[in-house]
């Protein structure tokens, strides 16, 4: 039997050298298009995958999270990762048979991968103003 022949025009040959940050940046630039795009699966995948490949003791947001006072109060910290990554995890491992994936959902993995970068791109820093400025609403 003939197979029909395929739209893609792929180059087989083609490789591609990266840095961890640099993987990572194009992950979380690439999510940050699939917000914008309504492809919150997507964003939300791509994100936490950047968050998961750079180690940063410093500073980050999850880090913030997950030892936040008021939170505690409320759950064990086992219990509290277990909601922040709630998404995440089950885009990657999957579970019950459906998710309702919010657009915040997929913003907030995008700021938490992008606060472990020590490098901002332009888009980061377009996609910070606009999370900023819509904070209230989502």
């Amino acid at each position: 039997m003939q197979l029909p022949e395929s739209p893609f025009q792929i180059d087989i040959g083609a490789s591609l050298s990266l840095t961890l940050h640099q993987a990572a940046s194009r992950q979380v630039d690439a999510a940050i298009d699939a917000l914008q795009a309504g492809d919150l699966d997507v964003a939300l995948t791509l994100a936490g995958a950047a968050e998961g490949m750079i180690e940063r003791t410093g500073h980050h947001m999850f880090g913030w999270l997950k030892q936040h006072p008021r939170a505690l109060e409320r759950f064990d910290k086992k219990e509290w990762i277990s909601i922040l990554n709630s998404e995440r995890d089950w885009l990657k491992h999957g579970g019950q048979p459906a998710m309702q994936i919010e657009c915040a959902g997929a913003a907030f993995m995008i700021a938490r991968a992008a606060s472990k970068l020590e490098e901002w791109t332009p888009k980061m820093v377009a996609f910070k103003i606009w999370l900023l400025a819509n904070i209230d609403n989502i």
